[in-house]
């Protein structure tokens, strides 16, 4: 069957145009002329490419490039841009919203046609190579504002799953002899590159050698060259600790993403706490999102926030899970009960205070639950991971 493309254009006559050349090529074609229009039709007719204009009066390409990459649904669909917009800076911002190429106004039909072919036959390809490969439970760890412990909640929850914690019942310690622990990888897609802090490395740190590839000509075992090996099991793509943020592109997301889901059982990333156009590309590759939070009237009024624009984005709550971390003692925390009520989201974790254990952790370079692994806050973590096992299967 041939493949079916969605032309988007506020342009009547350019889709018409546009769709007359892929038509000729054997290609079905399915018109939009909004970006509102275009996203119902991406998701409701699921087709293998969009081409995609960028100056729309309703919502511009750009915005529906990002919502297209956010939402599960529509998140793998390779798009095309096709713009008037011919500036260098445009073409960054085109790629930096989520797409896979870039094409300017006007075009002899023949390279419009062969950027065509060339991106479906590389979508063709990286499903291929993901449907041979063991689909890891992709799982984002998300703070609804920075400072809240997400780069901690993520690395202590990789370990305990790394240690097959989260496949064994509370009261089991020491897995069987016959145990087979699952493979499980930890990506730091922050800008600031908090997991090596924590960890208190400076070197072997693969996200930079990782980026210097362009997204096309990155497959898994490139990735796994880089990744770095820590003495739990766990394997992590790491970035370097920066105060000045590192931003990733859309594509490279993506492209990490669906690459490091093949590599393992778990795939976790600390995707630091802005919601930015690579956290909305990552969006749509994850199967569960875990938001972090403190118990507190300022973060449920970010939490909340954040929750309506995900919910815009098409994720469901039963796809949310709240983290909440209590960092100090407090008499007016809020109450697991209370988050849950004023949210409407589940708290799959709820971790008491020990800031001196978290300071003392990180001083040594030593996840929390290694250095003190029958300690309250680890037997809190192991809870948590057997939640996501549970959730992600």
């Amino acid at each position: 069957m041939a493949e079916r493309i969605l032309v988007v254009d506020d342009d009547l006559q350019a889709v018409k145009l546009i769709s007359l050349m892929l038509q000729r090529k054997g290609y079905r074609v399915t018109p939009a002329t909004s970006g509102t229009q275009a996203l119902a039709k991406a998701e409701t007719e699921q087709p293998d490419l969009i081409i995609l204009d960028i100056m729309m009066p309703d919502m511009d390409g750009l915005e529906v490039c990002r919502r297209l990459r956010a939402s599960p649904k529509t998140s793998g669909i390779p798009i095309l841009m096709f713009t008037a917009k011919t500036a260098v800076a445009d073409k960054i911002a085109g790629f930096q919203a989520g797409a896979d190429d870039y094409l300017t106004k006007p075009v002899h039909p023949a390279e419009l046609i062969s950027r065509v072919e060339a991106l479906l036959q590389r979508a063709a390809r990286m499903k291929a190579e993901t449907t041979a490969g063991i689909q890891a439970a992709t799982i984002g760890f998300l703070g609804v504002k920075g400072g809240v412990g997400t780069s901690t909640v993520a690395l202590n929850t990789a370990v305990v799953l790394a240690q097959g914690s989260g496949h064994l019942p509370p009261t089991v310690r020491t897995p069987p002899p016959d145990f087979r622990y699952p493979r499980v990888l930890l990506a730091d897609l922050a800008p600031h590159g908090g997991l090596a802090y924590l960890l208190r490395l400076s070197q072997a740190l693969g996200l930079p050698n990782v980026l210097a590839y362009p997204p096309q000509e990155l497959d898994p075992p490139t990735i796994e060259k880089y990744l770095t090996r820590h003495v739990s099991g766990l394997r992590m793509l790491l970035a370097p600790y920066t105060p000045r943020p590192v931003m990733l592109s859309a594509a490279h997301i993506r492209t990490l993403a669906r690459h490091l889901a093949t590599l393992g059982d778990y795939v976790l990333f600390e995707m630091g706490h802005t919601l930015d156009d690579g956290a909305r590309a990552l969006l749509g590759e994850l199967r569960y999102l875990a938001l972090v939070m403190e118990p507190t009237s300022l973060a449920l009024i970010h939490a909340r926030e954040l929750i309506h624009v995900l919910s815009q984005l098409g994720w469901a709550t039963q796809q949310l899970g709240l983290v909440v971390v209590n960092r100090a003692v407090s008499g007016i925390a809020l109450t697991r009960r209370q988050i849950e009520e004023a949210l409407s989201v589940e708290p799959i974790g709820f971790f008491s205070p020990a800031p001196e254990l978290a300071h003392q952790a990180a001083d040594q370079g030593i996840p929390i639950v290694m250095l003190q692994p029958e300690g309250l806050l680890a037997e809190q973590f192991r809870e948590l991971a057997r939640r996501l096992v549970t959730l992600t299967r």
